[in-house]
């Protein structure tokens, strides 16, 4: 939850309290799903990125199972669903969040 906007929670917003932040500014489903798809993207993102820097074919082919795992769950997410997209998108910025806390392996 680093990249915080106007309808972006923001880190002080604790786990499990994503349905109350989300009803009490009033976020629909539509702006609700864009900004889940964005939490996709970005985690998405961060696994790229430790795809490119692993090691050894097996840590990338690691990395690419999970890009695509995610790729797969975003294409799943329903957009009239609002606790599986707020569900979703918790567990997206909690594994972002802990990448983030561990710096990539640098190849050799």
């Amino acid at each position: 939850m680093s990249h915080a906007g106007p309808a972006t929670p923001r880190r002080d917003v604790s786990p499990g309290s994503l349905p109350a932040w989300y009803d009490e500014h009033r976020i629909g489903n539509s702006p609700l799903y864009d900004i889940t798809t964005q939490a996709a993207t970005s985690l998405s993102a961060l696994l790229v990125q430790r795809q490119l820097a692993a090691s050894d074919g097996r840590e990338r082919d690691h990395w690419a199972a999970r890009v695509q795992l995610v790729s797969r769950q975003q294409a799943a997410l329903d957009p009239t669903d609002r606790a599986g997209l707020i569900a979703q998108q918790q567990a997206w910025l909690d594994e972002a969040d802990a990448l983030a806390c561990e710096p990539p392996a640098v190849s050799a």
